[in-house]
């Protein structure tokens, strides 16, 4: 993978939190940044305080262009991350996540449930009372009952329902649940200001309208929340092949600069690499969301056939030629990606 000359490289595999985003910070400082990013982000979520802040933090930045490339797992917060991205690279195996915000359950240590718990709950005994009511209404005055005793006749059999079932809703749990989901909607819009790439009532959507916190959100669905969303460039695609052991789940690693080889140039200044496949600063914009292949080349999966990829660190270029390459799986995250110090 060639290095794009106005383009910093990130990997972030980690929980979303407060000190990823110290980390992060702390890594943002110790060199001169170009104008534009592509973050390769991994993780299961975590705070939405902390996506909040890793988002303005990389906004802060790379004011010119963001990129967030996904090639496994970035649910939760991490789309809340992904939400201020200019543009969205998702690979084939790649997926986001709804952002209904977990809370601590006060009766069991260390289990969550969703902010949207409660407010499902009180739509299904809406609806139940509602059926209840309009039932015994009909079958009233099917027995020949005036239509205001049926009523008063339905009316008291419906309240008869409700009531053991609505006074188990504790109600300041309930304004702690509805404070949760207001949070992802604050910090989703607030983010969406940055990169406008949310479609209308996308993040409505995002909050509300998926079953389960797990719910698989592909490259297909994301095109129908966001207006820019591209399959893995072949670059990004070989990159993340070659390392799928440090993609194909979210890992707790510190942010990590890619450090990538310059194109070679001949002495008229022009470039010698001639392969189509190298990078460029995306996918043009008529490009198909949905749009993959059925080998490693554009969609991030990990059964490469391509040749090594390699990744300098200040080591290997002390070492020579040992150690510049390092066969998948063989070292750790560290070794592989040039972590720059200060």
């Amino acid at each position: 993978m060639s290095e794009d000359q106005d383009r910093d490289y990130l990997v972030i595999s980690a929980p979303i939190s407060r000190h990823l985003h110290g980390q992060l910070s702390d890594l943002l400082a110790t060199r001169p940044l170009k104008p534009k990013a592509t973050v390769f982000l991994t993780t299961y979520g975590g705070d939405p305080d902390g996506g909040y802040r890793i988002a303005r933090c990389l906004r802060h930045h790379y004011k010119a262009g963001l990129r967030v490339a996904v090639p496994s797992w970035c649910k939760s917060a991490g789309t809340l991350v992904a939400i201020a991205a200019d543009e969205l690279a998702i690979g084939d195996r790649g997926e986001l996540g709804p952002l209904d915000v977990q809370v601590f359950k006060g009766s069991e240590l260390l289990e969550r449930s969703s902010g949207l718990d409660i407010t499902e709950a009180l739509a299904f005994v809406g609806d139940h009372v509602r059926a209840g009511y309009h039932s015994m209404l009909k079958e009233a005055r099917r027995m020949g009952l005036s239509t205001k005793l049926a009523s008063d006749m339905a009316a008291h059999i419906g309240a008869a329902i409700a009531a053991p079932l609505l006074t188990q809703v504790d109600p300041l749990r309930l304004g702690e649940l509805q404070r949760a989901t207001r949070i992802a909607n604050d910090y989703g819009g607030r983010l969406d200001a940055y990169s406008q790439n949310l479609k209308p009532e996308a993040l409505q959507s995002l909050i509300g309208a998926y079953p389960s916190h797990s719910f698989v959100i592909d490259r297909k669905e994301a095109g129908e929340l966001f207006h820019r969303v591209y399959p893995l460039t072949e670059a990004e695609s070989r990159f993340v092949a070659a390392y799928w052991v440090f993609f194909q789940e979210a890992r707790d690693e510190a942010p990590q600069f890619l450090e990538l080889p310059k194109t070679p140039t001949n002495d008229a200044g022009a470039s010698n690499e001639s392969d189509p496949e190298a990078p460029n600063d995306g996918v043009p914009p008529d490009a198909d969301p949905e749009a993959g292949s059925d080998g490693p080349g554009n969609g991030g999966n990990p059964q490469s056939s391509g040749e090594s990829l390699r990744i300098r660190s200040r080591r290997s270029r002390g070492a020579g030629q040992e150690g510049a390459s390092r066969e998948p799986g063989k070292a750790g995250l560290q070794e592989l990606l040039h972590s720059v110090k200060s």
